[in-house]
């Protein structure tokens, strides 16, 4: 008998930091092979991020969504182990970062404009400017400082270090640049869970990143699995559509729609079927 129920799924069941994971190197411009967690980073950086605006563009950029996180959550989880804060882009940045008052050594400053932005690209530049002992680091879309060098700067240094001009810190100011973000982070998407055992038939399958998906699943065509979704090992999807939903061991979902639903383990849901706020 179908029942209306409530879900609960945990908000941000998962932390999708893509940590450790590598990618073909004809498929991507970013640096993704191997991720390292240094501990120093989250003791002694500030990481800032600064909601970008666009109004020639998309306004409320950092609100826009892509896979189920916004651009500033994506640019987000990149500093996610250091102390953040997060604050408006004005004209004078350079007063108003001076203005922030912290205990920490390092300001590393971003922006939310930049979702390409990932944990291991963040950690190597942080490392970079440790190594060389840099006062201020320039990058394409974003700054480095030493707290206390910072407090003496009258102007923001004009060329950025070469070392790290990647498409990754390229600023999404329009369509071209967005549509490239949306193939770069679908790419990232489907890798991870590759890697993980899942089996994707077709690059055209779209998969939120806060959706969990066990090993031995396989998906076909254009199949959607979006928000805080969870497939269970053995499912098969064929050009179905999962919103917020739990579907279970070993199910067969044929150009079906479920939403905010639980299936049970061993189910078929066939071709055209719509399932809503419901446990079967």
């Amino acid at each position: 008998m179908e029942t209306q129920i409530d879900l609960e799924i945990a908000k941000n069941q998962i932390s999708f930091d893509f940590d450790h994971l590598e990618m073909e190197e004809e498929s991507s411009t970013l640096s993704l092979v191997n991720a390292k967690n240094i501990d120093w980073v989250a003791d002694e950086v500030l990481f800032v991020l600064v909601k970008a605006k666009h109004d020639d563009f998309i306004k409320n950029l950092p609100d826009f969504k892509l896979f189920g996180k916004s651009m500033l959550e994506w640019v987000m989880m990149a500093g996610n182990h250091c102390q953040t804060l997060v604050i408006d882009q004005q004209e004078n940045m350079l007063e108003k970062l001076k203005c922030i008052q912290t205990d920490k050594k390092i300001m590393a400053v971003f922006y939310s404009d930049t979702p390409l932005l990932d944990k291991t690209l963040f950690n190597e530049i942080l490392n970079y400017f440790a190594v060389k002992g840099y006062n201020a680091l320039k990058l394409v879309r974003g700054e480095i400082f030493k707290v206390d060098y910072l407090k003496s700067l009258t102007e923001f240094a004009q060329s950025p270090n070469s070392k790290f001009s990647t498409l990754a810190l390229e600023p999404v100011d329009s369509g071209k640049m967005l549509a490239f973000c949306y193939r770069e982070l679908k790419r990232k998407i489907q890798n991870y869970h590759i890697k993980n055992g899942v089996v994707i038939f077709d690059d055209a399958a779209c998969i939120d990143a806060d959706a969990e998906i066990e090993r031995g699943v396989i998906i076909y065509g254009d199949s959607r699995i979006e928000g805080q979704s969870v497939i269970c090992s053995g499912t098969v999807l064929r050009d179905a559509i999962i919103k917020d939903s739990i579907i279970g061991r070993n199910c067969l979902l044929e150009n079906s729609y479920v939403a905010k639903s639980k299936i049970s383990d061993n189910k078929t849901i066939s071709a055209f079927e719509k399932i809503e706020n419901m446990s079967i």
